[in-house]
């Protein structure tokens, strides 16, 4: 099984996303045009999309009148599965929690930690292969759990349309032209033939003539 995060789902999902960033802070070049080829390759695979449920929950916050609609995208279990934040999860996330956790820091300021945290933990409950997302802490929490993380910058640009072919013809077609061609041959021909059937006979009268001529007694 394969993960989606939120980051990946609101470039796949809204018609205006927010552009995405490299790991130096640089917009990416096509990031669209990589997230869209990404699920063709997808599409034609039969892995499943994992969806954690808290992932959800931060692309429907942002969904606005869209919820609706992206709610039955994801609802597509053929697709995606929505995974929720077990007990399987909660164990490694207070594993994870207890690694990356320092004493000094205040619970208050874990919201987004808690949530990015919960994503890899289910992403590690449910023995994932890969994260999709375009986060900075997910992938810095995925790679202690040694779950390799690709941002939308790692994903290839899809190749560039193929070019028109141009039509020259199988050489059948050119045998079929010069055939085509004979019978204007033969036309022209059998156009030439009646003025040398006529001249045939014009020799022929004048012959007769001259032997008449001289059959004629004086």
């Amino acid at each position: 099984m394969i993960i989606f995060d939120s980051t990946y789902l609101v470039v796949f999902l809204n018609p205006n996303p927010p552009p995405a960033m490299d790991r130096n802070g640089k917009p990416v070049e096509q990031f669209r045009e990589r997230v869209e080829y990404l699920a063709q390759t997808l599409n034609a695979s039969s892995e499943p999309i994992g969806i954690p449920a808290p992932a959800m929950a931060e692309v429907l916050v942002r969904a606005g009148k869209g919820r609706t609609k992206y709610v039955s995208i994801l609802s597509d279990r053929w697709r995606f599965q929505i995974l929720p934040f077990d007990s399987r999860a909660a164990i490694e996330a207070s594993e994870l929690i207890e690694q990356v956790k320092s004493s000094n820091q205040p619970w208050s300021t874990w919201a987004k930690v808690k949530f990015d945290i919960q994503i890899v933990s289910i992403a590690k409950a449910e023995n994932a292969t890969v994260i999709y997302a375009d986060d900075e802490d997910i992938e810095r929490y995925a790679k202690r759990l040694n779950i390799p993380v690709i941002r939308i910058c790692d994903l290839p640009l899809p190749p560039p349309p193929e070019p028109t072919p141009i039509e020259t013809g199988p050489i059948g077609s050119q045998m079929s032209l010069l055939r085509e061609s004979e019978p204007a041959q033969q036309v022209s021909e059998s156009a030439e033939s009646p003025q040398a059937g006529d001249e045939g006979k014009s020799q022929n009268r004048a012959t007769g003539q001259a032997e008449e001529k001289r059959q004629i007694p004086r």
